[in-house]
């Protein structure tokens, strides 16, 4: 199965989570995961996975694109 989640994802929603002023344990509580597991994504350790793509889109207010890969 092809990859859509762009390779920064991480980078890109701890950037939407700084624009927001909110706390990254906070956004972990809303999206349904844990703090740590929220920090591995956002300092590259882990994959955003389509389903955390989809979560933290709602939870921000984004559009799920900024986590996708352009065509």
């Amino acid at each position: 199965m092809p990859e859509i989640i762009r390779h920064n994802a991480g980078d890109v929603l701890n950037q939407e989570i700084k624009k927001r002023g909110l706390k990254q344990g906070y956004v972990a509580e809303q999206i349904g995961i844990t703090p740590a597991y929220l920090s591995q994504i956002v300092n590259g350790s882990r994959k955003m996975s389509t389903d955390i793509a989809v979560r933290a889109s709602i939870v921000l207010g984004v559009s799920l694109d900024i986590f996708l890969k352009q065509s």
